[in-house]
C-alpha cells in the first residue's frame, strides 16, 4: 500500500515539476510580449503621430512666426526622442537596432533642416523658398516614416512568432500532461484492483462476524493477524463485541430485577385480596388493616416502577411533556410527604419539615413532575434508612451566586436571580463519593450488597435529573457532615431578571 502511494506521489511530482517548468516558460513569453512587443508597437505608432505633429507645428511657425507653435514643435520633438529611447531600451535584436539608428539619423537630419528654416524666419530678409531644400526635407520625412513603419512591422513579426511559440508550448504541455495523467490512471487502476483484493477478504470476514453477532452469537471473535488499519478495525470489533456482551448482561440483570420487583407486589396484592375475600381476617379487624397497608405499600411501589419505565422511555424519545403553572412549592412538598408517610410509619421513620423560607411566593413549575421527584427522593430515603431513623425536608430561597460551583457550570439560564433549594436529608447507609455523579445516570446503582443488597430499577434518579434540568435547575447529592446518611439537593428557578432575559 505504501509502495503504491509512493508511485502515485512520484507521478504527481513529475507532472507537477513538468507543468511548473512549462508554465515558467510560458510566463516568460507572456512577460516579453506584455513588456516589450506591445509597448514597442504602441510607441512606434505614436512615433509616426509625433513626427506628423512636428511637421505641422513647424509649418505653422514658419507661416505665422508664432512662438507657441515653436514650443509645440519642441514638445513633440522631446516626446519623439523619449519614445524612441524607450523602444531602444526594450529591444535587443541587432536588426531592430539598425532601424532605430537609421531613425535617429534621419530625425536628426530633419531637425537640422528645420533649424535652418527657423533661422531664416528670424531674419528680416525675404528669402524665396528653395525647391531643392523642400524636396530634400520631404524625402527625409518619407524615409523616416518608412523606417518607423519597418520597425513596427519587425516588432509585430516578432510578436507573431512568440504567440506561435506560446501555442506550441501549450499544445506540447497539454499532450505531455495527458500522457502522465493516463499513466497515473492506469497505475492507479491497477493499484486499486490489488488494494481492493487485499481489503475485500478481511472486510468479508468482518461482515460474516457482524452477521453472527447480529444473530446473537456474542461469544464470536475475529482472529487479528495484521497490524495495519484492518487489524486495528478487527481489534475495535472485538472490543465492541465485549462491550455488547457486557451490555447484554446488564440488560439481563435489569429484566430480571424488573420482573422480580413487578412480580412481588402483584403476588402480595393477589394473596392479600384472596385472604380478604375468604374472610379469614374478619370484619375490619387489626389483621385486615395490616393487609390493607401491605396492599397499599406494594401497589405504590409497583406504580412507581411502572411510571419509571414509562418516563425513561419518554425521556429517551424526547417526548416528556410539562404543564408549567405557578404553584406553591410548600403545598407540593406537603402533599408528597403525606402520600408517602405511611411507608415511613411502617419502618418507624420520622419525617420532619424544617422551616426554611415559609413565605416563598408561587413559582413556575410542573406540579406533577416535581411531586414525582419528591416521591422518588423520599422513597429512596425511606428505602435506605434503617428502622427508627429520620428524614428532614427543608426549603430555602438562595441567590444565584450562592449555588454550588457545579451548578454554575451546568446552568443554562443566565437571567435567573434566585432559586428555591429543596434538601432531603436522611440517616441511612450513605452514598460513597465515587457514586455521587454516577447514580444520576440510567441503570446506575450503588453497590450496596454488603449493606442489605437493596435493589431497584436504577431509573428514578435519572428521571428526576431530567425533570429538574428541564425546569432550569440542578440536582446533586452530598454526604452529611456527621458521617451518617446523605442529603439530596435540587433547585428550581424562583425569580427572573426579565430585563436581562429580554436583552
Amino acid at each position: 500500500m505504501c509502495f503504491g502511494y509512493i508511485i502515485i506521489a512520484l507521478f504527481m511530482m513529475v507532472m507537477s515539476f513538468y507543468l511548473i517548468y512549462r508554465m515558467n516558460h510560458l510566463n516568460k513569453i507572456t512577460d516579453s510580449i506584455m513588456k516589450v512587443n506591445i509597448p514597442s508597437i504602441e510607441n512606434g505608432e505614436k512615433l509616426v503621430d509625433s513626427l506628423l505633429e512636428q511637421v505641422r507645428n513647424e509649418k505653422k511657425f514658419i507661416i505665422t512666426n508664432d512662438d507657441a507653435f515653436l514650443d509645440l514643435f519642441e514638445k513633440k520633438k522631446k516626446d519623439f526622442c523619449e519614445r524612441l529611447k524607450s523602444i531602444e531600451d526594450s529591444l535587443t535584436n541587432r536588426e531592430k537596432n539598425v532601424f532605430i539608428n537609421k531613425i535617429k539619423e534621419l530625425h536628426n537630419k530633419y531637425l537640422t533642416m528645420v533649424s535652418k528654416d527657423i533661422l531664416l524666419v528670424d531674419t528680416d530678409e525675404i528669402i524665396p523658398p528653395d525647391p531643392r531644400h523642400e524636396e530634400e526635407k520631404k524625402r527625409t520625412l518619407d524615409q523616416l516614416t518608412e523606417s518607423i513603419n519597418k520597425l513596427i512591422l519587425t516588432v509585430q513579426t516578432d510578436l507573431i512568432k512568440k504567440i506561435e511559440l506560446f501555442q506550441k508550448i501549450g499544445y506540447k504541455s497539454t499532450k505531455m500532461s495527458g500522457i502522465i495523467i493516463l499513466c497515473a490512471i492506469i497505475f492507479g487502476a491497477a493499484f486499486a484492483y490489488f488494494f481492493t483484493r487485499s481489503v475485500c477478504s478481511p472486510i468479508k470476514v468482518l461482515t460474516d462476524a457482524t452477521d453472527r453477532i447480529a444473530q446473537g452469537d456474542l461469544d464470536y471473535r475475529i482472529d487479528v493477524t495484521s497490524h495495519d488499519e484492518i487489524g486495528a478495525l478487527g481489534i475495535a470489533f472485538n472490543q465492541m463485541c465485549n462491550k455488547l456482551k457486557e451490555i447484554d448482561r446488564m440488560k439481563s440483570e435489569f429484566v430480571s430485577n424488573i420482573s422480580h420487583n413487578l412480580k412481588t407486589p402483584l403476588t402480595a396484592i393477589r394473596e392479600a385480596s384472596d385472604l380478604l375475600l375468604e374472610k379469614i381476617a374478619g370484619p375490619l379487624s387489626e389483621p385486615q388493616i395490616k393487609l390493607l397497608n401491605i396492599m397499599k405499600e406494594e401497589s405504590f411501589q409497583l406504580t412507581m416502577m411502572i411510571n419509571d419505565l414509562l418516563d425513561i422511555s419518554r425521556v429517551e424519545a424526547g417526548l416528556m411533556r410539562y404543564n408549567f403553572q405557578y404553584s406553591d412549592i410548600h403545598e407540593v412538598i406537603r402533599k408528597s410527604t403525606e402520600e408517602i408517610r405511611f411507608l415511613a410509619e411502617i419502618k418507624n421513620i420520622n419525617i420532619r419539615c424544617l422551616n426554611g423560607s415559609p413565605s416563598l411566593s408561587q413559582i413556575l413549575l410542573d406540579r406533577d413532575k416535581i411531586a414525582q421527584v419528591m416521591d422518588n427522593l423520599l422513597s429512596n430515603a425511606i428505602k435506605f434508612t434503617p428502622a427508627g431513623g429520620s428524614i428532614a425536608i427543608q426549603v430555602n430561597e438562595v441567590e444565584s451566586y450562592d449555588i454550588p460551583h457545579i451548578f454554575k457550570e451546568q446552568n443554562r439560564l443566565n437571567n435567573i436571580r434566585s432559586f428555591v433549594k429543596i434538601s432531603i436529608s436522611d440517616t441511612g447507609i450513605g452514598i460513597p463519593v465515587e457514586y455521587h455523579k454516577k447514580i444520576f445516570d440510567k441503570f446506575q446503582q450503588v453497590n450496596n450488597k454488603g449493606k442489605g443488597g437493596i435493589k431497584g430499577t436504577g431509573l428514578g434518579l435519572s428521571i428526576a435529573k431530567h425533570i429538574i434540568l428541564d425546569h432550569g435547575g440542578d440536582i446533586w447529592v452530598e454526604n452529611n457532615t456527621h458521617g451518617l446518611g446523605s442529603t439530596f439537593y435540587f433547585t428550581i428557578p424562583s425569580n427572573y431578571d426579565y430585563a436581562l432575559g429580554i436583552s
